[in-house]
């Protein structure tokens, strides 16, 4: 394949649906490509960026067909390949990765995913782990899946469930109900589509209900409560707005979040924040002190704003339901205020997206962990894991029981002034003895391996298909 060099395939995440939450960077890579490629009802969720495009789509379980005739049209020009949400989540960004010739040239541009987008729209946050698992056991065997489920239960972990239902394939919902049958849990329905559709209810209650069951497909995500959980409300639309800023820069917010900071009269936030989001007419504010006086005082000030019929927006970092303070802007707003929350790409998306595409299969996200030996417990079960937020001399025991040939990254300030990532198996990364603060430490899915700088795990194709 003679593919001219300054031909680049981009891997795309175009968020769950609604065209306001793309962020800009993902349109800007779309409008620059010759080709684009992608599932067909994904494009028809970007048909606006399409006229000129040659285009290129095909039906379900057609992944290869998709890789593969991106790669082929290197040779003619740019190509976009799209996933819906995440190219890393359950999307593109493994396979196109793993097919490439050379994986270093790809880009993989993050987006929002269903589930961070679901919670949201629910006033959902999670404050000290989540877990993400499909049902869909075309490509895993389902030993493998309910391990993972049970091993998330053991650990009380909030798990969102992709693939939980389809017309041939049923009876995995309700196997994996029943090891969480105490749970509350939220069954959100094509998140940022017209029939989006949010319920409430527990497991015991949906394994009792088929008539419920039937609501569950494959736009569905149905996600279990679990520990660290906090469940406040969102308003459709509200004077005051927990808006997330994505992995920082103008390019990598929301077509929504873009349009909120443009008619806030006042945008409240950390200062790191507030400078990476670059310009906006809105007054710009940062309150310093600890944590929960920051929060009021935010709250307070956009308080007053709204009372008076003017709009502000308090900023989180990332995604404001993945390990953000957002949900104390919600707490002190319950009973008396609406909030509108707005997603972002959560930090968990950038780092993967860098690295290249560690996160192709079943993922578990950490803040922190009060037990070293959590994460490696998770990923031996077939977990990616992210842990946030990691102090360079904790990284050592948080890797001391893994596989050495284990694929993993330390990232810092991905996409910001002094980016920091390193790409090496556990063994080096414990030898290297980094020091810093405020890392990400992805440990990756397993069936990984490093090549040209970027890791790319494997998540079973080619155990189905030759390619």
């Amino acid at each position: 394949m003679n593919i001219h060099s300054e031909n680049r395939l981009s891997i795309i995440g175009i968020g769950p649906g609604d065209i306001s939450l793309r962020t800009g960077r993902a349109v800007e890579a779309i409008l620059r490509a010759d080709y684009v490629v992608g599932y067909r009802p994904y494009m028809q969720l970007i048909e606006d960026l399409l006229p000129g495009k040659e285009i290129y789509s095909s039906g379900m379980g057609k992944e290869i067909d998709r890789v593969r005739a991106a790669l082929d049209l290197l040779d003619r020009g740019s190509v976009a390949l799209v996933s819906s949400g995440d190219a890393n989540v359950y999307g593109m960004a493994g396979l196109g990765l793993e097919m490439a010739e050379h994986p270093a040239e790809v880009e993989v541009v993050p987006g929002v995913t269903s589930f961070t987008a679901a919670a949201c729209r629910a006033g959902l946050f999670f404050r000290e782990c989540v877990a993400v698992i499909s049902l869909s056991d075309l490509l895993t065997p389902w030993k493998e899946i309910e391990s993972r489920l049970r091993q998330a239960a053991d650990f009380s972990m909030p798990v969102a469930l992709y693939n939980p239902r389809s017309r041939k394939r049923d009876w995995q919902l309700l196997r994996a109900l029943s090891l969480f049958e105490d749970r509350d849990l939220l069954v959100a329905k094509e998140v940022g589509r017209e029939r989006e559709r949010l319920i409430w209810t527990t497991a015991s209650r949906l394994m009792e209900s088929p008539a419920l069951r039937e609501e569950i497909d494959m736009t569905t995500i149905v996600i279990l409560l679990g520990r660290g959980c906090y469940r406040g409300n969102s308003a459709r639309e509200a004077e005051i707005n927990l808006v997330g800023t994505g992995p920082g820069g103008r390019a990598n917010l929301t077509a929504e979040a873009e349009a909120i900071l443009n008619s806030s009269e006042k945008i409240l936030g950390a200062e790191r924040y507030l400078d990476l989001i670059g310009d906006y007419p809105g007054e710009k504010l940062s309150q310093s002190g600890p944590c929960p006086e920051r929060s009021y005082a935010r709250f307070q000030e956009a308080a007053v704003l709204a009372r008076a019929g003017k709009r502000a927006s308090i900023l989180t970092g990332g995604d404001p339901s993945i390990f953000s303070a957002g949900w104390r802007i919600i707490d002190l707003a319950r009973n008396s205020l609406p909030v509108h929350i707005s997603p972002g790409v959560s930090a968990f998306s950038s780092v993967a997206a860098r690295a290249g595409a560690p996160l192709s299969g079943d993922f578990a996200l950490l803040s922190r962990p009060d037990d070293a030996a959590a994460p490696s417990l998770l990923a031996a079960a077939g977990f990616g894991v992210v842990v946030y937020n990691v102090r360079g001399h904790e990284v050592l025991p948080l890797l001391q029981d893994l596989a050495p040939e284990r694929a993993v990254a330390l990232a810092r300030d991905v996409t910001r002034n002094g980016e920091e990532m390193i790409i090496m198996n556990a063994e080096e990364m414990m030898e290297l003895r980094p020091s810093g603060f405020r890392f990400t430490l992805l440990i990756s899915c397993p069936r990984a391996e490093i090549r040209e700088g970027r890791i790319i795990a494997k998540r079973g194709y080619d155990s189905k298909y030759s390619y």
